[in-house]
């Protein structure tokens, strides 16, 4: 008995019907050019969020959802990190992490397994944050994988039912590997120039960022006539740490020193830390005049004498303090950031000769040794 033929089949050794392969043709069209797409946005973009938003854009040529977000692996595999949401209650969210079994995205992240549900309002742990809503609408998340690793979750939503298909799903899913790849190249990226940057031991900025900010505030300056400061920082008989307890001992205190200096800066404010070189740190302060500025520098040198170094522990009579100068470009100063250092370090020349432990701002009255016997030199 022959079989009869149904509308949507394909009679066994017939020809596909045209609308059939009109519409393979269509879907497999799409597939390839977002593919391309999203090859080419790997392949040109290096940041991670803003990689991240153009693959969101992308795929929404091709998928019609109407929210969608995606989270990150911390670093320490303790939890998730949103990098993108759509959902403006979920944004104002950005700084929480959702952890591994926490809503859908925990639940993907935790199985390391793709998550499609026809009616999310029937998936009784989907919430993730109080401040959702529970209502009925299309889900479908994906882990975003290299090898065995999870890198993120991106997930997409609509509010209404089944609005997604399952040959949207697989083409994400055969997608998820490829965005992967992206993202790992990018947060290496994201690493390799922070690690530029930063000083390896402190955590702190470099001497290259202190210029580079340096250059950026008398132009700010020079555009809004706001003073601001720089205080020079260095740990005082730091030479005899390293001799007495080794250099070890020494690059602990230098370690411990970037998180007391960020700590006992302004919270509130634009004050950036750097590591100088060696011993020595710096601070920036914006938008600061000289007053504000020593208080800053106060508060640094007390926190730092007052702080219970690791070193302590074995060594209670052991005592560490710094030596601070700070100097200040005003309004109408036409000196550049060599000379506003240069100001810092005669400064903090005249905090160790007065004994240490101190703070000394600068005034046109201090010079450096050498400066005032070149200067009697050439005197009539």
């Amino acid at each position: 008995m022959r079989t009869p033929k149904t509308k949507g089949t394909i009679k066994e050794g017939a020809a596909p019907h045209p609308n059939d392969r009109k519409h393979l043709f269509y879907s497999k069209s799409i597939e390839t050019h977002l593919f391309c797409d999203v090859g080419r946005i790997i392949a040109s973009e290096l940041e991670p969020v803003e990689l991240v938003q153009k693959i969101i854009a992308s795929l929404n040529k091709a998928i019609q959802f109407e929210d969608a977000s995606v989270y990150l692996v911390k670093s320490d595999l303790t939890g998730l990190v949103p990098v993108y949401l759509r959902d403006p209650v979920l944004r104002s969210r950005m700084s929480e992490p959702v952890y591994f079994d926490t809503g859908a995205p925990g639940e993907i992240a935790a199985k390391g397994e793709p998550l499609f549900l026809e009616n999310a309002s029937l998936h009784e742990s989907f919430l993730h944050h109080p401040d959702e809503t529970q209502k009925p609408g299309s889900y479908m998340g994906i882990p975003l994988m290299n090898e065995n690793r999870i890198v993120g979750i991106m997930g997409f939503s609509h509010s209404r039912p089944s609005a997604f298909s399952v040959v949207e799903f697989d083409l994400l899913r055969t997608l998820s590997h490829t965005i992967s790849a992206g993202l790992e190249k990018a947060e290496l990226f994201r690493k390799t120039l922070e690690s530029a940057r930063t000083d390896e031991l402190t955590g702190m900025l470099n001497y290259r960022v202190l210029l580079e900010n340096l250059l950026k505030e008398v132009s700010r300056q020079v555009r809004s006539g706001r003073p601001f400061s720089f205080i020079m920082v260095d740990i005082d008989n730091f030479k005899r740490i390293n001799d007495r307890y080794g250099h070890l001992e020494g690059s602990r205190v230098i370690a411990q020193m970037g998180a007391i200096l960020r700590e006992a800066c302004r919270s509130d404010s634009t004050d950036t830390c750097f590591r100088y070189g060696g011993e020595e740190f710096s601070v920036l302060l914006a938008e600061t005049d000289r007053e504000d500025a020593m208080m800053v520098a106060e508060r640094v040198r007390s926190t730092i004498e007052e702080f219970p170094f690791s070193i302590k522990a074995m060594h209670p009579s052991e005592v560490i303090t710094v030596s601070l100068g700070v100097s200040t470009r005003r309004k109408d100063d036409a000196k550049d950031i060599s000379a506003v250092i240069h100001e810092s370090d005669i400064a903090l020349y005249h905090s160790k000769s007065m004994g240490k432990n101190r703070v000394t701002g600068y005034d046109e009255t201090l010079t450096m040794p050498g400066e005032k016997l070149d200067r009697d030199e050439w005197k009539p």
